[in-house]
Order: structure tokens, then sequence, then C-alpha cells
């Protein structure tokens, strides 16, 4: 790791010097002055914001030597002069990216950046400041008015602190913005792996229930039978169903301590829902190279914590909606109140359910897909999944309407006091991806 850490750094310090030469070779003088101003100073500033990890006085020292060396170099090169008075004219350089630096270290400025006001005059005062340090040293007010350069130090300081900080805020502002989606990507993938997570868990506890229900059964028979022959094996059954069960529980408990961390989102609006719902689909159209018109719509917002389970609900309704779709067509979500009722509508234009099939697709173990390339039959599970968190956990229902040909149309009904929460939630549990 330390290896790593001093690579890091000589690339860096290399950057610095290689940019340092080069932008050391660009000037501007606006006031046709007898002194320029090197566009470097900008650089320089962005040096000391950015590498908070280098002490300021150590960039100074770089940047100036840099400057120092490669400008007496060219100029000498260029020149017919004596390298001792090409020395003596750009040594107030070096001097001008010290006093730079120590009062950019005095005046604090990398700890007051979010407070562009004082970040500006702090920048302002060392650019100036210096300017007029080293222009002492040249002795330039033999050639030039006092009050004159003063003024022309200020005004071209202000605008390369202008500069500077405009660079500076932009590039936070866009570094701000790529995090804020790559962290909002990343909860839209969490919620979307919790909620299959948590339905998986639904039917954990379901099963659970009925290896209770069968360690009972097994044990009954084991009481109820007079054949010593059929006792033991009863005795085995039951106590190897009963380290199932146990392996269930550990199971359980083990992923509801997790879904009731404090780290946990409570509360969702059906928008956002929607909005996950919609991103993950898109993803999945594209994925399986379909021409498919996506339509989300909701009539009025409300707030709920059993978001995982509605992602859920919808995303396997989708999927079957994709899957029943050739290779163009359209798939509507919408979401509205009615009644005493929360309803979700996902219909499609795919290839519909006949009249027969509709009352055992929602069976376990019922499919009608099965791969192309491997010939295996889909596991059914995705619909009977759906079924039963509608009608077991929610006190739901669902109504299918179909027609061969022309589409299927699924409405999912929720009773409103099970699903809807209008009383005063903590803003800090809400997603607000």
């Amino acid at each position: 790791m330390a290896t790593k850490n001093n690579t890091v750094q000589i690339r860096n310090i290399f950057i610095i010097c290689m940019l340092t030469i080069l932008m050391g070779q660009f000037y501007i003088n606006p006031f046709n002055a007898n002194f320029r101003f090197t566009v470097l100073v900008i650089f320089f500033s962005l040096f000391l914001i950015y590498f908070k990890n280098y002490r300021i006085m150590t960039i100074a020292v770089l940047v100036g030597i840099s400057a120092f060396l490669s400008q007496t170099t060219f100029f000498y090169l260029s020149h017919d002069i004596s390298f001792e008075n090409v020395i003596i004219e750009y040594a107030p350089v070096l001097l001008y990216y010290l006093c730079f630096g120590f009062l950019f270290k005095i005046l604090k400025t990398r700890e007051i950046l979010d407070q562009p006001f004082n970040a500006f005059l702090s920048l302002l005062i060392c650019d100036s400041v210096s300017n007029i340090f080293e222009i002492s040293i040249r002795r330039i007010w033999n050639v030039i008015d006092f009050n004159t350069a003063i003024k022309q130090i200020i005004i071209v300081g202000v605008i390369r602190t202008t500069t500077t900080l405009s660079i500076y805020y932009l590039i936070r502002y866009f570094a701000d913005k790529f995090q804020e989606s790559e962290r909002d990507k990343y909860y839209r993938q969490s919620i979307m792996l919790i909620s299959r997570l948590k339905t998986e868990l639904f039917f954990l506890k379901k099963s659970r229930d009925n290896i209770e229900d069968m360690v009972a059964y097994v044990h009954n028979c084991y009481e109820e039978t007079e054949e010593e022959k059929l006792k033991a094996p009863f005795l085995k059954i039951a106590k190897d169903i009963h380290e199932i069960k146990k392996d269930y529980l550990r199971v359980i408990t083990g992923m509801n301590s997790v879904f009731n961390s404090d780290a946990e989102i409570k509360y969702m609006s059906n928008k956002n829902i929607l909005n996950i719902i919609e991103d993950n689909v898109l993803k999945l159209i594209k994925s399986k190279n379909k021409d498919i018109v996506l339509s989300v719509s909701y009539e009025q917002a409300f707030m709920t914590d059993e978001f995982y389970s509605i992602i859920s609900i919808l995303n396997n309704l989708i999927i079957n909606s994709i899957d029943a779709i050739d290779s163009y067509g359209k798939i509507d979500i919408k979401t509205d109140f009615n009644g005493d009722d929360v309803e979700f509508i996902v219909s499609d234009t795919g290839e519909g359910i006949p009249k027969d099939k509709i009352e055992v697709i929602f069976k376990s173990g019922y499919t009608t897909k099965y791969d192309l390339e491997t010939g295996k039959m889909s596991t059914g599970l995705g619909l009977a999944h759906v079924h039963s968190i509608v009608t077991e956990y929610f006190n739901g229902s669902i109504i299918v309407d179909s027609e061969i040909n022309k589409g299927t149309k699924m409405t999912i009904k929720i009773p409103r006091k099970r699903l809807v929460r209008e009383f005063e939630i903590d803003d800090y549990n809400i997603y607000s991806g």
C-alpha cells in the first residue's frame, strides 16, 4: 500500500511540474505595461486546492522552482544575455509562488472554500500581495506609476481569482452530480435486490408454517402407529424435518435483522416506486432486444412502507408482459385510488392468455415459458408469488382481463388502509431518489 501511495505521489509531482513548465509560457499583458501576468497562477491555485494530501508549501516550492528553471532556461536560450542576469531577472518568480503559498496557508483558504465570498477574498489577497511583493523586488516603480501598477495588479487578481473559483465550483458541481447519480443508481439496484429477497422471505415464512404442520403430522403418526417397524422411521423423519425447520428459522432471523436495520429506508412514494420500476424495465427491455414502448403514470401521490413488496409484484407482472411481447409492443403501468382500494394496473399488447388458462396461471409450477436454447421450462413461481403476496399478505385481489393476440390487463387491488401511510413520517426515512 505504501509503495502504491509513493507511486501516486511521484506521478502527481511529475504532473504538477510538467503543467507548470507548459502553462508558465502563457502570459497576458492587458494594459501594455512593463510587466506581464502568467496564466500559471490559475493552475497553481487549483493545485493548492485539489492536492489536499500535499503540504501547501511543498506545492509552492515545486511550482516556484519549476517555473523559475523553465523560464530562465527558455529566456537564456532565446536571448543574448548572461546567465547571471537571467537568474537575477527571474528570481522574483520563485519568491512570488513562495509568498502566495505562505499567504494561502496563513489564510486557511482550503478550509473556507464552502464560503465563496471569503474564498474569493483570500485568493485575491494571495495573488495581489504576492504580485506587489514581486514587482517591489523588481523595482518596477522606476518605469510605471505606483498607483497605476496597484490598480492593474488588483484587476488582474480579480480576473484570475474569478476564473480559478469558477473552474473549481463548476468541477465540484459536476462531481457532486455524478456522485449523486451513482448513489441513486446504487440505491435503485439495492432496492430491486431487497424487494426480491423480501418476496423470498415471505415464502420462507410460509414454508416454515408448512414445515411445522408437517412435523406435527409426522409426530402424530409416530404416536398413533402400533407397528414398531414404522415408529423409528416416523421419528427420524420428524427429527430431520425439525432440523430443516431450525435452518429455516436461522435464515429468516438473519434476513429479518438485515431488513429491520436502522439504516433501512422506511417509506417511499408511489412516484419513486414507478421511477425505479421504469428504470429497471427499460434496462430489461434493452437486454432482450425488443422494441417496447413503456408508459408509467399515477393520478395521486401517496407514501407507503410496503414498497419492497409492491416493487416485487409489479416487477414480476412486467417481466411476464415483456415475455408475452414478441418483438414490438407496448406496456402501460398505472396506479390510482379506486374507492377504498389502491389499484396497480399493468397492461400489455402481448400474445394474451387463453380463457381456460386464466384460472391456473397463478398456480405454483404452472408455466408456458421455456428456454429456446436449453429447452428447460421456467419454474412458474413468478405469478404464484404475486398471487400469494396480494391475496394472503395484503388481503387484496387480482383481476385478469386478456384476449388472444391483443394483450393482457392485470389489475391489482390492495386495501388503501393496508398500503397507504397518511400519518406524519420522519423525512430521514423517506427515499428521495
